[in-house]
C-alpha cells in the first residue's frame, strides 16, 4: 500500500474504493504489451484519477 492511498483511506476512508481503483489503474499500466495497450490502460487511469477527484471534491463539499 502506497503512503498516498494510506492516507485517503484513513482521512476520507468513504474513497477507500474510488483510491484503490486509481491506484490499481496505474499499477496496471506496467501489463502492456504493446503500445495500444498501454494507451488504453492510460486512459483508463485518467478516468479512474478523474473519478477520485471529483469523489473527493463531494466528500469534502459535504
Amino acid at each position: 500500500m502506497t503512503a498516498p492511498l494510506l492516507l485517503v483511506r484513513l482521512v476520507l476512508p468513504e474513497l477507500a474504493g474510488a483510491a484503490q481503483f486509481a491506484v490499481q489503474a496505474v499499477y496496471d499500466m506496467r501489463s502492456a504489451n504493446s503500445t495500444a495497450a498501454l494507451q488504453e490502460a492510460r486512459e483508463r487511469a485518467l478516468s479512474a484519477s478523474d473519478a477520485l477527484v471529483t469523489a473527493a471534491g463531494a466528500a469534502l463539499a459535504a
